[in-house]
């Protein structure tokens, strides 16, 4: 099929793909905890549940450090790869990444309502998210305002890009029960999860590749955002079922329902401050100041006025406080 290439093989020992060909990685590997055993923990029909799951080997520190070298081999050189992780087997990874010669650029937390409770330790409600490059100056892509422009605040008043830019990412778990047909595994990550990943860390037309398709979630999200994609799946009920959808979907078909982003930035956004502007600033804050104005609808009236934003003037007037 154009524009997918999914086999129905292991990662490792028959890998296909192109060495240097991907520009954006999301795999979620097993975790190796037992992940088959997950449906005990919720009150869901196992009607839809895929018998066959793939769990990770025993030495696991041993097995992450193959794939990702695999992986290393097939990213470009300005590829980014999203590695999630719980937390049981958290160091493992981190020592295969760097065993790898690998690059940890960030390390996100997606926080999300597990629904288990536990009596004798605190309740795990998150997993981590490594943002891995080939090396520190790797020329990642990272499309800033690809969700929220720079002028849109949040209901509280701050802005919304910064607060989607944030590395702890509040999204609830996908615990919906598949209909009748359907088939999935206990634990499917949500859409907008990978949606945001794709969204931010690639473009139309890239090739996205995920090493355990799973349920194939990554697969659905980068044919609707217009993005090439490839990978692997053992599990061949999971693989017959989403390739046969997959083949239905049109490419892109995503696309025209994303939110239009307008980028609007204050115009002398990047140019020096002088000292002069400076002094002016700090002189029409106190006459504003002085007609008892509220401070956020001054830090607006200086915005407007010298075409700067909210943290420029914050931090200038911050500096004659000392």
């Amino acid at each position: 099929m154009e524009n997918i290439e999914i086999y129905n093989s292991n990662c490792i020992a028959q890998n296909e793909l192109e060495d240097n060909s991907i520009d954006l990685f999301i795999c979620d590997p097993p975790f190796g905890i037992g992940e088959k055993d997950f449906d005990k923990h919720y009150k869901r029909s196992k009607k839809t549940v895929t018998k066959s799951y793939e769990e990770a080997p025993d030495n696991y520190g041993k097995w992450t450090y193959e794939w990702l070298s695999i992986a290393k081999q097939k990213m470009k050189d300005n590829a980014t790869l999203y590695l999630i992780s719980g937390w049981s087997n958290l160091g493992e990874v981190l020592n295969a990444i760097h065993k790898c010669d690998l690059h940890v650029k960030n390390h996100l937390i997606w926080k999300f309502n597990f629904g288990v409770y536990t009596k004798s330790k605190f309740v795990s409600s998150h997993y981590h998210i490594l943002m891995v490059t080939k090396s520190d100056k790797s020329n990642i892509t990272f499309n800033q305002y690809c969700r929220f422009g720079p002028q849109e605040k949040v209901k509280e008043g701050g802005s919304a890009a910064y607060r989607d830019m944030e590395d702890v990412f509040i999204i609830n778990k996908d615990m919906k029960q598949a209909k009748e047909g359907e088939v999935k595994n206990n634990n499917k990550l949500p859409d907008e999860l990978i949606d945001k990943l794709i969204q931010y860390s690639s473009n139309e037309g890239d090739s996205i590749c995920d090493f355990f398709m799973g349920n194939f979630t990554t697969a659905y999200s980068a044919i609707k955002l217009g993005r090439k994609i490839s990978g692997f799946e053992l599990n061949k009920e999971l693989y017959d079922y989403n390739m046969k959808k997959l083949s239905q979907l049109e490419f892109g078909h995503g696309l025209s329902g994303l939110k239009k982003i307008t980028i609007e930035k204050p115009a002398n956004q990047g140019k020096k401050i002088t000292e002069e502007e400076k002094q002016n600033i700090y002189k029409d804050y106190q006459e504003l100041l002085s007609q008892s104005k509220l401070k956020k609808d001054i830090s607006k009236i200086l915005q407007d006025k010298y075409g700067r934003g909210h943290f420029s003037i914050k931090n200038i007037l911050d500096s004659f406080k000392n």
